[in-house]
């Protein structure tokens, strides 16, 4: 499993529109994507969408221009930074 990590400063607002973007995409996410959190701590979020496998990962980033987590962070007028991390444990 990999997980893309999208993180950018923003406001509360801000990150309450992107917790709402990201509710509204649930039916449209891509279906290797096992889960998608958002973490806030009042000024750094982070989106996380953990990936079956780097193969599908890779396979979806062939596919797009604009991942999802960037094209919704930008939506709330961020400019995250994007990094992609092995994931050890999924529970």
């Amino acid at each position: 499993m990999v997980a893309a990590v999208f993180e950018a400063e923003m406001t509360a607002g801000q990150a309450s529109e992107l917790a709402r973007l990201m509710d509204e995409g649930r039916p449209t996410r891509p279906a290797d994507v096992l889960v998608a959190t958002l973490l806030y701590d009042g000024v750094l979020a982070r989106l996380v969408a953990v990936w079956s496998s780097r193969d599908a990962l890779d396979r979806y980033l062939a596919t797009t221009s604009v991942p999802r987590g960037l094209e919704l962070m930008r939506r709330v007028g961020v400019e995250p930074r994007v990094s992609f991390v092995d994931v050890l444990e999924h529970a």
